[in-house]
Formats: C-alpha cells, structure tokens, sequence
C-alpha cells in the first residue's frame, strides 16, 4: 500500500514557500521571517505532518553532520578571469567574511556569465554582484538579496557614491590643466554608468570635451580601446579609467605607444585596489570591504536601516 502521509514538499506547496524554506521554517533556522515560519508551521499541523526523525537530525546538525544555512555571493561576469584578475571581487568575499565571523553560517560563492534561470534550493540569503534588475527583482521575490549597487525596483542595495567619485576624477584633472581628454568607461551598469555620469558632467561644466570609449572592467578590452582613443586622438593628455583594472590596460597602452605617463599622459583609476598603490595609479578609492560588510549585516537583518552611499576618496599618486 503506498504511503499517503504528508511531506515537506506538500507543507511547502500549501504554505505557498520553497521546500528550502518550510524546511528552515520547520527546524527554527536563519532565512525565513517570523510570518513566514508561523504559517509553515500551521499549515504542518493542519496536514498532519511529521519530520521524520532521521531526517530532522540532519537537517539540524544533531545526526553527525550539520548543515549550515549560507549566504551566496552570486557574480555575474562573463570574464572567466574574474576571481584571479579583479581585486573587487577578493575585497568583497574580505567584507563578507568580517560580516559573518562569529555567526554559524557559511559564505559561498558563483561565478556565472548569466544568471541562473532556476532556483531549486535557494540559499538563506543572497549578495548580488552585477545581477541584472530584472533578475535581481525575481530573487528578490523569493528570498532574501542585497545587491552590491543599484539594481532592481525594489532591492536592497549597498553602493558606494560613484557619481561623485567620477566627479573628484574630473577635478583633478581640470585642476591639472589637462586640456584634451579621454575616458574609458564601463559595461551599461548602474555603477559604471554613474561613474560616468559625474565625469561627464564636470567636464562640461568646465568645457572640455572627452574623447570616448567603452570598455567592460578588463585589462584587453581596456588596452584596445585605449589604442583606439590614441588613433583618433593622438594628442590626448589625460585618460579617466573607469576601474583599476581598466587602468592596467591604458598603462600598458600607453608604454606601448611611447606616451610617458603623467609628462605625456595623465591616468585616473577607480576602486582605490592593491593595483593602484602597486602601479602609482591615481585613483578614487571605494571602501569595498565596508559596502560588502554592510550589505551582509542587511541581509542578516532586514530591519536595519539603509546605509546610504559610501563615501569615496581620490588618492593622488604619480601617475597624474
């Protein structure tokens, strides 16, 4: 005779929840609101649920293995370089860390070009890292998220003040008397567009032009548009880097072309990262560590309130 005795997965379906959840709803752990674990526990007791004993243990660590709740860092970055050649994203996983010491639950993280289109089993919470909006409001809707930059309608974000650290690049160079300037800006996202955007608007402001190109926070796409600022500009005396990895590129660019940096050329990064000080890069320096250690303790508590924008700082070395 088969077994018709209610399962976790029909106390989910009723409850309106993942499986996931109604198990943490059931075992008291992190990653489901008090509402949330009222109603699974509820419904349980209405469909005549009950764990079974072996399982339970597991679940709650008291069978020899424990399983731990876990917040995903999820990144979105079609650069199969990108943990090795991005020190942002090593800054993030320092914060993440210091957010979590102490706390019985475990950090993980996916590196995708794409974001996942399914969902089985979602972690307690996630930290989005140039995740779509469109897809950071569907996570959203199913779980816990705080997105590292403006995202979604909707999303909890944690970002630093980009417009304003572009408009500090701007600056210096306009009180350098730099006259024939070029950039390198970013991918179409919030982040790189915001850069962008307070860059722009202090060079107009001071009537000098910008030649333009788009790169996508790597070291070749950088180089090659670097080259192409240079053909179409050979007189450029000043590049706006919209990242340090970006920078790296125009460095090099620049060497290869006979420019001398600063004399010739002045360069201007953005994050403030370990390649800045290493190469005497210019640079806006963006607290990482402290965005990825405030965006975790949101996750970890909804109730807080929002931060803000964090503040940025340009660091002036010799390579302006």
């Amino acid at each position: 005779m088969m077994d018709q005795r209610p399962t976790l997965a029909d106390v989910a379906r009723v409850a309106g929840v993942s499986k996931a959840a109604a198990s943490r709803a059931m075992n008291g752990a992190y990653g489901v609101s008090d509402a949330v674990r009222r109603r699974v526990v509820a419904v349980a007791a209405d469909l005549g649920f009950e764990p079974h004993p072996v399982a339970q243990a597991l679940a709650t660590g008291q069978g020899g293995r424990q399983r731990r709740d876990t917040v995903e860092v999820l990144i979105v970055d079609a650069d199969p370089e990108a943990m090795s050649g991005k020190p942002f994203y090593g800054r993030v996983l320092a914060g993440a860390s210091r957010a979590l010491a102490g706390r019985d639950i475990g950090l993980t993280v996916r590196l995708v070009a794409a974001p996942p289109a399914e969902d089985p089993d979602p972690p307690f919470g996630r930290l989005l890292i140039n995740v779509p909006a469109a897809a950071a409001t569907a996570y959203a809707r199913r779980g816990r998220v705080v997105s590292l930059g403006r995202s979604g309608a909707g999303v909890a974000f944690v970002a630093p003040d980009n417009d304003g650290g572009g408009s500090q690049a701007a600056v210096h160079l306009v009180s350098g008397r730099r006259e024939r300037v070029g950039a390198v800006f970013g991918p179409p996202t919030p982040c790189a567009d915001e850069r962008r955007a307070g860059f722009l608007r202090v060079m107009a402001g001071a009537a000098r032009p910008v030649a333009v190109a788009d790169g996508d926070f790597t070291r070749s796409r950088a180089y090659e548009a670097a080259r192409e600022l240079l053909a179409r500009e050979p007189d450029l005396d000043a590049v706006f880097a919209a990242c340090d990895v970006t920078a790296m590129g125009v460095l090099r660019a620049l060497r290869e072309t006979g420019r001398r940096v600063a004399r010739d050329v002045a360069v201007v990064g953005f994050d403030g990262s370990s390649l800045a000080e290493a190469a005497d890069l210019t640079s806006v320096y963006m607290p990482v560590e402290e965005e990825a250690e405030s965006a975790i303790r949101r996750l970890l508590d909804p109730a807080l309130p929002e931060p803000g924008r964090l503040p940025t700082t340009l660091t002036v070395r010799g390579s302006s």
